[in-house]
């Protein structure tokens, strides 16, 4: 790491409701100082990068990766496939996702223990390329909920741990720390995407969904649910989940409870899953029939009432839609930032801080992490163009002049 200095730049800060023009001084893997002056940085011996009127923003946070998925087809398809090709999927999907300008990713459940904690330390070292990740447990789940693809007639091992009772949710919360892991993921609810348990049914208890928090924060673990039932978010309130997935079905008691925690709890609204389901997925068998059996017009409408109204009640929110599926490939993230405009009726400005500031503030990082601002971590994006006028220059990876994160180069601009 030396001493980088962007000149003639556009900054987007991730807060500010438009650019302004700066020079910016990247020290070790720091931002040192912001120049709006017209002198910038003269004298200084430093690399110097002619921005050229380019947009310098930070780096792009996933708050639901699923890094470590082979893309699926089926419900078993991920638990059939062998933990090398797991390990090897998880370590190009890391790649792919820094290439594309995510420079943090936020775990949503991992098919074996140690896989995304292994990426995650070869990433650190320095020895692959890949963003900053946040490695997750497998789901945390209770017999007959999701993940649980065991049956009596046929021996497998599920990709979610399985946890019944107090006892089994502190001994798995305990594993996957010793394991490694930065995040326990929680299946509360279940997901229409299944044959069962679907989306608007709560099979775990707010007894071990108590628990696994209250054992998770001891361990300085960070909690995140999957929660689509109105109760289910509202025992993910109760119980001091810290990142709760699609809350779908919300009913007003749920909403009234997410306003209230608003300080403490951020949602990701994963309509990108729910958008290719419906619309791009018919060449994967999601035809007409299938969707109709999902109730997956009924179940996007419930998600675009719930997140407007979200959006309403100042409810913070990230990007990250269960990508990594067929129909929906690791590296078209950034298509989430557009759907939120669409569907929620967020601004440009306003999506684009779901998908930088609030990802820092996701980690409890906010204060290093997700803005152009000095003593912050220089995880940055270079873009042709502004995305605050056309969030969409943020889906081509040839509109990424450079890409650094952590002060290093991913790529550097020509």
């Amino acid at each position: 790491m030396g001493t980088i200095i962007f000149e003639n730049a556009n900054v987007w800060d991730g807060n500010s409701d438009q650019c302004y023009r700066a020079d910016v001084l990247v020290s070790g893997n720091r931002i040192e100082s912001i120049s709006r002056g017209a002198a910038g940085f003269s004298g200084i011996d430093a690399q110097r990068i002619d921005a050229r009127g380019g947009t310098l923003m930070p780096g792009l946070v996933d708050a639901h990766s699923h890094v470590s998925f082979p893309p699926v087809t089926s419900a078993t398809s991920t638990l059939d496939t062998p933990p090398e090709e797991t390990l090897l999927e998880t370590m190009y999907n890391a790649r792919t996702l820094l290439d594309a300008g995510f420079t943090t990713l936020v775990g949503a459940g991992s098919p074996r223990i140690r896989t995304e904690a292994v990426i995650r330390n070869e990433i650190n070292r320095g020895r692959i390329p890949g963003p900053r990740l946040y490695a997750s447990s497998p789901t945390l789940t209770v017999t007959g909920g999701l993940n649980d693809e065991r049956s009596l007639h046929e021996l497998r091992t599920p990709t979610g741990l399985i946890v019944d009772g107090a006892d089994d949710c502190r001994r798995a919360v305990r594993l996957c720390y010793r394991e490694g892991v930065d995040i326990i993921k929680v299946n509360v609810s279940g997901d229409d995407y299944f044959p069962r348990p679907p989306g608007n049914t709560t099979p775990m208890s707010e007894e071990e969904l108590r628990v696994i928090t209250a054992t998770a924060r001891a361990l300085d673990l960070y909690v995140v649910a999957h929660a689509r039932s109105a109760e289910s978010v509202k025992m993910s309130v109760r119980c001091g989940v810290d990142l709760i997935h699609h809350c779908d079905f919300a009913d007003e008691e749920a909403l009234d409870m997410l306003e209230e925690a608003r300080d403490r709890v951020i949602v990701t609204p994963t309509i990108g899953y729910l958008h290719a389901l419906m619309y791009e997925a018919e060449a994967f068998g999601f035809n007409a029939e299938v969707r109709q059996g999902m109730k997956l017009e009924h179940h996007l409408e419930c998600n675009i009432v719930t997140h407007r109204e979200l959006r309403k009640r100042d409810l913070r929110a990230g990007i990250g839609g269960d990508y990594g599926l067929p129909m929906l490939p690791h590296g078209a993230q950034a298509r989430d930032i557009e759907h939120m405009i669409n569907y929620f009726g967020y601004t440009p400005v306003e999506a684009l801080r779901c998908a930088t500031q609030y990802g820092g503030q996701i980690l409890h990082r906010g204060h290093e992490l997700g803005l152009v601002r000095e003593n912050y971590l220089a995880d940055l994006l270079l873009v042709k163009g502004d995305p605050l006028q056309d969030v969409t220059l943020l889906q081509n990876s040839n509109n990424l002049l450079a890409i650094m994160k952590d002060g290093q180069w991913h790529k550097q601009p020509q």
